[in-house]
């Protein structure tokens, strides 16, 4: 997993050219013209989906974890509280991988670590980095977000 503020961001570069591709994107978009919706950079190598939301807090959250992707997050404005563990270490998987939908999914650990993702942040979540966004830090927030998702492939 990487956490990291946008101006930062020509560091990680070398993770592969599809993760460089992806932070470039984020870099010069235009959060004034942003839009919902999905928009390919590379077919369905990589590809982003922009989103608006309000962040909540659910006690039936679940994590997530991809085999053929990386997430690569950007938040454009707002907040949220991400959690994260590694997938080694999650003690309840509650739907085995599913390649249709390129997940796993399990409940957030107790021990699952959580930290303020705030506007100008970028994660990148691997394979073996399980996941969990869009919850509420302290009040509501609206949250302009992108998701790249680049297939291990092009790194």
């Amino acid at each position: 997993m990487v956490f990291d503020s946008i101006d930062h961001a020509d560091r990680y570069f070398a993770l592969g050219k599809g993760i460089e591709t992806a932070l470039r994107y984020f870099k010069a978009y235009d959060v004034a013209a942003h839009e919902t919706g999905r928009i390919h950079l590379d077919g369905d190598n990589i590809f982003v989906n922009r989103l608006s939301y309000q962040t909540a807090q659910s006690d039936k959250a679940l994590v997530e974890a991809h085999r053929e992707y990386v997430d690569v997050m950007f938040i454009l404005s707002g907040e949220e509280r991400f959690y994260t563990k590694p997938l080694a270490l999650l003690e309840n998987v509650t739907s085995a991988y599913d390649a249709s939908v390129d997940a796993c999914l399990g409940t957030i650990d107790a021990d699952a670590a959580s930290f303020r993702f705030p506007a100008g942040y970028f994660c990148i979540f691997f394979p073996e980095d399980a996941h969990c966004a869009g919850q509420l830090w302290d009040l509501p927030s609206d949250v302009k977000k992108l998701i790249a998702k680049v297939k291990l492939t092009t790194l």
